[in-house]
């Protein structure tokens, strides 16, 4: 084989090697650059749960509560008039109530007049009502704070519940773009080793065809036998 020949046949071989290895620095400038988005993308992920993990913990330490409070049975008020009437604080006010008319019909000279005797008749009936209406705003006051404390509860619930669908949202947004990026460095690799392949098989190829061919002048030019 001649000089010019195999100048010839190693040029292509030479300008695959090296349109090769200009694909496959590019190939790792491009897997470079996805691994470091991916990183990135992790970082930010990572610091996403830091600052959310309180949230998160603060909504589980009241979803148990909360719980338990939704499962109390329900408060109806029900005013008991006969335990109202036994009870230390009907026996205090009631005495000082009789007191209290004593001393003014005893200041007026009619203690035992008419009425003297209607205003401690009705020291009862004023003191069962004056119960009745204590009751009920004590059960209204209950029944607002319990307004308040399932309102509490539930919007810790809902803070915790918002900050983990914000994580899992971000996570998920990682996986897709992790993968996207593995996906690109994958490929990019794969069309280096592609190019590199292609050269050394064009090299081969054009080897064994100027094999051929040389070896087809050769019988040509051998003399034929009588």
């Amino acid at each position: 084989m001649g000089i010019e020949a195999a100048i010839g046949l190693a040029a292509p071989l030479v300008g695959g090697l090296l349109g090769s290895k200009s694909a496959s620095s590019q190939s790792k400038n491009i897997t470079r650059a996805a691994d470091q988005s991916t990183a990135l993308q992790r970082e930010q992920l990572e610091y996403l749960k830091k600052i959310m993990a309180p949230y998160q913990q603060a909504g589980q330490d009241a979803l148990p509560a909360l719980q338990a409070f939704v499962n109390q049975p329900a408060q109806s008020f029900n005013f008991d008039y006969a335990s109202y009437f036994k009870s230390p604080e009907y026996a205090a006010l009631s005495q000082q109530a009789e007191q209290a008319a004593l001393r003014n019909a005893a200041a007026t000279g009619g203690i035992r007049g008419g009425d003297a005797q209607v205003a401690l008749a009705s020291i009862a009936p004023q003191l069962a009502q004056q119960g009745l209406n204590n009751a009920m705003n004590q059960f209204q006051l209950n029944q607002g704070a319990n307004t308040n404390k399932y309102n509490q509860l539930q919007g810790l619930v809902g803070l915790g519940l918002g900050s983990s669908q914000q994580v899992g949202n971000a996570a998920q947004l990682f996986g897709q773009s992790a993968g996207q990026n593995a996906m690109t460095a994958g490929q990019a690799r794969a069309d280096a080793a592609g190019q590199r392949y292609n050269a050394l098989g064009g090299f081969l190829s054009d080897r064994k065809s100027t094999r051929l061919n040389s070896s087809h002048v050769s019988e040509s030019r051998m003399p034929s036998s009588a």
